[in-house]
């Protein structure tokens, strides 16, 4: 596939995906069109068990719109807002654990992207996080007004985002927006290893639970534990689960294949 924006690489079945749109890494046509195509290889792929996200460019992850190309709001810039939308669904839904290394400035549509994740760090002194749309007059509008309570509670999210408050790595590790602070000459490798680590357990599992968690956030508890009711009577028959229940009465460790 001809990728324009983004580079696409598995490593020890870990799809890393490093976004390459110098100098910000904005959500353009392009961008969206790149990430479509990186989903498919991604589904086709026997050998990707989880999946990093990682930027280029330096100082930054992404901050979303080119903020220089919105002096005039037009059909095509109304007409993104969908189309990001449903990238960022997709990336949540993927069946697969999803880390984000947050390099430098994540704002905006940039950090909605990271919203999508599963798990987020940071390098040190690497930037400020924050939808500070408000300060434009306008809104988040890739998920953020939806996801960003649902990690760190509404109170804050919601001053988080009327006040347009960016915030650095060790403040947004304090009320759960991500996991944890690396130094930021380790912040890559660090993270890949952390994903490696993801794509070695039983990641068919993980693919449940993640289903799991995200029918209750959206469709609430009782939706949440009909799918629960599902997935486990699904997951117990599959191969991972014999191979761990032997590995523990056998004292050795398990050999997961995702299956």
């Amino acid at each position: 596939m001809n990728l324009t924006v983004l580079d696409f690489e598995i490593i020890e079945n870990v799809a890393v995906i490093t976004m390459n749109n110098p100098p910000i890494n904005a959500l353009t046509p392009v961008f969206l069109k790149d990430f479509d195509q990186v989903f498919h290889l991604i589904d086709r792929s026997d050998d990707a068990r989880a999946v990093l996200i990682a930027s280029k460019c330096p100082d930054f992850f992404s901050v979303g719109d080119d903020v220089t190309k919105l002096r005039e709001i037009d059909d095509d810039l109304i007409a993104l807002q969908p189309k990001a939308q449903e990238m960022m669904n997709t990336l949540e839904a993927l069946p697969l654990p999803v880390v984000a290394a947050i390099n430098g400035h994540a704002l905006g549509g940039g950090l909605e992207l990271a919203l999508c994740c599963d798990f987020r760090f940071m390098g040190e002194g690497s930037g400020v996080i924050g939808l500070p749309e408000v300060r434009l007059g306008m809104i988040p509008a890739f998920g953020g007004t939806q996801r960003l309570p649902q990690i760190i509670g509404k109170t804050r999210a919601f001053e988080m985002m009327v006040k347009g408050l960016q915030i650095k790595p060790d403040e947004a590790k304090n009320i759960g927006l991500i996991n944890d602070v690396f130094p930021k000459n380790e912040l890559y490798e660090k993270s890949l290893n952390y994903t490696k680590r993801l794509a070695r357990q039983a990641t068919g599992a993980i693919a449940s639970i993640k289903k799991c968690v995200n029918t209750g956030l959206t469709q609430g508890f009782k939706k949440g534990l009909l799918m629960e009711q599902k997935l486990f009577k699904e997951n117990i028959v599959k191969p991972d689960v014999k191979e761990g229940i032997d590995a523990f009465l056998n004292g050795r460790k398990p050999e997961f294949t995702g299956k």
